[in-house]
């Protein structure tokens, strides 16, 4: 019996032609029909497994989405779809981040209300979300602007103000003079606004903060378990930037005051020479005199206008000017200049630091600069691993310096070559108590070589200390060398006269012969130097020049420095945080009005509960005048009001929220949006959330360090029973133009999804395009012949499920077990990438599995077999091409919804195959390829070769050979 598959039930019970694969048709139908049964709402039942997924919500600006924001819908959906197919209750919702400055900016520009534009953006945006095929909840829907939603934002503010968590206070913020607003760290990007890209400065206002560093160490510390992508736990972590150490005070010469800086190296204190200010710290004018004021404060309104980026940029010359005051160190009295340079940063730590030039990079290149001095207190500390220390033998300490003499005329090194023990090495001795390193080596030099007529060049700035055993002296040495170079003047020497143990012979090498030197564990760093390296360390070492400290390891040397200054009343110990509260005022109008109210008698009071939201007020001119003020502060009927707590005259906060804060909470009211008592009810949150899967390709720091925090403080107010707002996060990459540009309206390159849908090649083409473009973490480009191939590619999928239903079923075919084993396998294989996110290798796991059924269809659809592959192919394809998948579904002749059909499952015992794939070729070239039962041996795969028509025609008489390789391959000769 045989069915006629051109002619399905449409939506309404008649019978309609479906001769070819039409997405144009296929596509409205299948959307129609999800929306009609609310297919995608979901209500809690513990029944099933829950998966909650959501993108981070989009901004609906009024250039609609491009194939950047089909891409990440894409991958959403896929996966949710997967999910529903496998029986679980999957959320998938939607809601528009609908603040902020290109709607405002618009409004300003045509006249237009921004609740006007955006209303219509959000429609433009949903409607080419339906077209997608996107498997949305649409009861779900929320919308940042909408004041049912943002009386909670103000809420959840009103309800950190109370707990500390919001404060106000005057500080250096950086100005957007286009946008007309603060920017916070985050939103400065090479010194520009990260909207409109022009310079941004620095100006002082009273602004409000969220206090996100009380979370830090929390924040931090969960990091590690995320199953997050690592370059955004690593993004994270640097700009939390934990870091221990201690703070010290140094007071200022002839003055009160005093300056506290927070080192993390407390260990080098002894080294410090000099002490550097921000330019923004409050002291950096006030230490200054007559001579010096006019410079440091035209250096202080300079470096305002530079971006922290720019000011700590690798490779940029240090500038900086005296103040004209001296501090005290407090570890050894020495008296130091007080600088400003705007490499040192206002916001982290206290704004100043101590500069041990000997020990940091930037502080050697500031003093090298300007000609302060260099004191080492740390020094290598090598383990020579050919001599090491013996056990037994006697332990000394001893000074030594090591001679680098150069030839007067040739450029060799003189050195001494042992005759009896294996070392070939420089001068070098003992220093003793009353010798500058230059004396000792001058006296070592003499009694060594006899030469006495030379020029000392330079000692290497970096003393060495290194441990090993000494075999002619028969004791371990602890030494700590400087390294001093000479040039000969000429080589006149004096009579020697050495030791019995000084066996050696003077040498001269050139300069490539003394890498060869040995034993010398100091001798890559002597190399380096030798090179012109400044040979600066900075690593952990032992302490000299350091006091009673001499000796100890810094490391151990670490705990004992902040104790002794702790009992000197000079210091603590201190963990800090490159990361600042989170600024979240800003001057415009499109944002949620901040909830407070200031009054003169009882300050700065939050809005009751039961008086929110705090409308936004309709107003006629958007734009602000660049006076540091909101556009609200001209609505004066608005801001004039009572005061909450004592009854009498206040003012309304004229600031808005940053954007940032209406979506640091979305994830959670996606879970109850339409609840009016509260944010959402606990049970709903618990019972959805965490999130699942989160999926975005933007904010690898604001938006995701801001949900996190948010989270915090939710489980502390128990709104929530965890602390972390998402299981796993899958962060994509970006699709370009074709051009390999940007996409961007400027330069006429988007892609709108909706011109390819209506092009012909259909939603369905669309998403598995994007998706076949590559891994989804990595960057592409979008190709107009690479969707035309997708297209075809789908196009053949539907060809051979019609020829399936139109062929007659009955009997059994031949490649039965070939086509059962191929399934199969299809199911393992793309299930497995489906659960990896591999969706490109999933596509092309359905094209092979696709062109095989093609060639076994050859030889009939008969059979169960058969059955179960068109079934397949339809289930696995359907959660990249929903439609197509619908619809052959249908067509198949199931009455159910194909999400409630369940995933299709392998069988391992079927993935072993009964046949073979053995290539032919005639004379090299690849001619036919033979499907045959593992089983045949050379014989019968050689006749059945020779047999076949597509190898008959190349050949003329007997083969000249047959060459078989078993199981692959079998070529002919002619």
């Amino acid at each position: 019996m045989q069915r006629s598959p051109l002619t399905i039930r449409g939506d309404f019970g008649i019978l309609m032609p479906m001769k070819r694969y039409d997405p144009a048709s296929i596509e409205p139908k299948w959307q129609q029909q999800w929306a009609n049964d609310h297919r995608y709402d979901v209500v809690e039942d513990s029944a099933k497994n829950k998966y909650y997924i959501s993108c981070m919500f989009p901004y609906p600006s009024g250039a609609g989405m491009h194939t950047g924001h089909a891409f990440e819908h894409a991958i959403v959906d896929s996966v949710a779809r997967f999910h529903r197919q496998q029986g679980y209750n999957v959320l998938n919702p939607m809601g528009w981040d609908a603040f902020g400055l290109p709607a405002e900016n618009y409004a300003i520009k045509t006249g237009k209300p921004p609740a006007e534009t955006t209303r219509y953006n959000i429609a433009s945006f949903k409607n080419q979300l339906v077209r997608m095929g996107a498997s949305l909840d649409w009861s779900r829907e929320i919308n940042t602007s909408d004041p049912s939603y943002y009386k909670w934002t103000q809420w959840i503010f009103a309800e950190f103000f109370k707990r500390g968590l919001a404060y106000q206070k005057e500080s250096m913020q950086w100005w957007c003079p286009v946008d007309k607003t603060v920017l916070a760290n985050e939103q400065v990007i090479d010194g520009k606004c990260w909207r409109c890209e022009n310079e941004v400065v620095k100006k002082s206002m009273k602004q409000w903060f969220f206090k996100i560093t009380d979370y830090a160490e929390a924040l931090l510390e969960e990091l590690p378990a995320l199953n997050w992508p690592d370059k955004i736990k690593t993004a994270q972590e640097n700009w939390i930037g934990k870091s221990q150490g201690a703070e010290i005070t140094f007071s200022v010469e002839k003055t009160k005051a005093q300056l506290t800086v927070f080192s993390t190296r407390p260990d080098t204190v002894f080294g410090a020479t000099f002490l550097v200010l921000a330019p923004e710290h409050p002291l950096a004018l006030e230490l200054t005199n007559a001579d010096t004021y006019e410079v440091v404060k035209s250096y202080i309104d300079a470096s305002l206008k530079r971006s922290e980026i720019e000011r700590m940029s690798e490779g940029k010359e240090k500038t900086g000017v005296p103040t004209g005051s001296y501090a005290i160190n407090p570890a050894n009295g020495e008296r130091i200049p007080i600088w400003v340079a705007d490499y040192v940063l206002w916001g982290y730590g206290t704004g100043a630091i101590m500069a041990v030039p000997a020990h940091d990079t930037r502080d050697y290149e500031f003093a090298s600069k300007f000609d302060l001095p260099i004191v080492q207190v740390i020094a290598e500390s090598l383990y020579d691993q050919e001599n090491p220390p013996q056990k037994g033998k006697q332990d000394t300490d001893r000074n030594v310096v090591m001679c680098i003499i150069e030839h007067p005329t040739n450029g060799e090194y003189l050195t001494l070559k042992w005759n009896k023990l294996p070392w070939h090495g420089f001068v070098m001795g003992g220093v003793e108590d009353s010798e500058t390193a230059e004396e000792a080596a001058r006296r070592e030099i003499a009694e060594e070589t006899g030469y006495t007529d030379m020029t000392f060049i330079e000692a290497m700035p970096a003393k060495i200390n290194s441990k090993f055993y000494a075999a002619h002296k028969d004791v371990n040495r602890n030494i700590l060398t400087t390294v001093v170079r000479f040039r000969l003047n000429s080589l006149d020497s004096v009579e020697l006269q050495r030791e019995a143990h000084e066996d050696f012979e003077p040498m001269w090498v050139k300069k490539d012969v003394l890498p060869t030197l040995k034993p010398i564990s100091e001798l890559q760093h002597i190399l380096r130097w030798l090179e012109g390296e400044k040979n600066l360390f900075a690593n952990e070492g032992v302490l000299v020049h350091s006091g009673i400290f001499d000796g100890m390891t810094s490391y151990e040397a670490r705990e004992q420095v902040v104790a002794w200054l702790e009992q000197q009343g000079i210091g603590r110990a201190k963990i800090t945080y490159k990361m600042r509260d989170w600024l979240v005022s800003r001057q415009r109008y499109w944002g949620a009005p901040i909830p407070i109210i200031h009054c003169e008698k009882d300050g700065a009071v939050a809005v009751p509960a039961d008086e929110l939201p705090v409308l936004l007020p309709p107003v006629e001119d958007h734009a602000p005048k660049g006076d540091g003020k909101s556009v609200l502060a001209r609505e004066t009927d608005w801001v004039n009001t009572t005061c909450p707590a004592c009854g009498g005259p206040a003012q309304r906060e004229t600031d808005t929220m940053d954007g940032y804060a209406c979506s640091s909470w979305y994830l959670f009211r996606y879970t109850d949006p339409l609840n009016e008592h509260a944010p959402w009810s606990k049970e709903k949150a618990d019972f959805w959330a965490p999130l699942d899967m989160y999926v975005g390709g933007d904010h690898a720091v604001a938006h995701l360090l801001y949900v996190r925090f948010w989270t915090h403080v939710f489980r502390d107010m128990g709104l929530v029973e965890f602390d972390e707002p998402v299981k796993q996060l899958v962060y994509h990459g970006l699709i370009g133009a074709e051009d390999g540009r940007k996409m961007s309206k400027s330069l006429g390159n988007v892609v709108d999804p909706l011109d390819v849908i209506d092009q012909g090649y259909g939603a369905d083409a669309l998403r598995v395009f994007c998706l076949f473009l590559g891994p989804i973490n990595e960057n592409s480009s979008w190709s107009s012949r690479g969707i035309a191939g997708i297209y075809r590619f789908l196009n053949r999928t539907w060809t051979l499920t019609q020829e399936y239903l139109e062929s007659d079923h009955e009997g059994t075919s031949a490649q039965a077990t070939a086509v059962r084993s191929l399934t199969h396998r299809t199911i393992r294989k793309v299930t497995d990438d489906y659960r990896r996110l591999s969706f490109n290798t999933a596509i092309a796991a359905l094209m092979e599995y696709v062109n095989e059924l093609y060639k076994y269809k050859l030889d009939g659809f008969a059979g169960p077999e058969w059955a179960e592959a068109v079934d397949a192919l339809a289930r696995l394809i359907a959660p990249m091409a929903p439609h197509l998948g619908a619809e052959l579904w249908q067509q198949l002749g199931n009455e159910s919804s194909l999400e409630e059909s369940g995933w299709p499952a392998w069988n391992d015992e079927y993935l072993v195959s009964d046949t073979m794939t053995i290539v032919v070729q005639v004379n090299g070239k690849v001619r036919a390829k033979l499907t045959v039962g593992v089983d045949k041996d050379e014989a019968e795969i050689t006749a059945l070769a020779l047999a076949d028509h597509a190898v008959a025609g190349y050949l003329s008489g007997e083969p000249k050979k047959i060459i078989y390789i078993k199981h692959k391959l079998l070529s002919i000769v002619v």
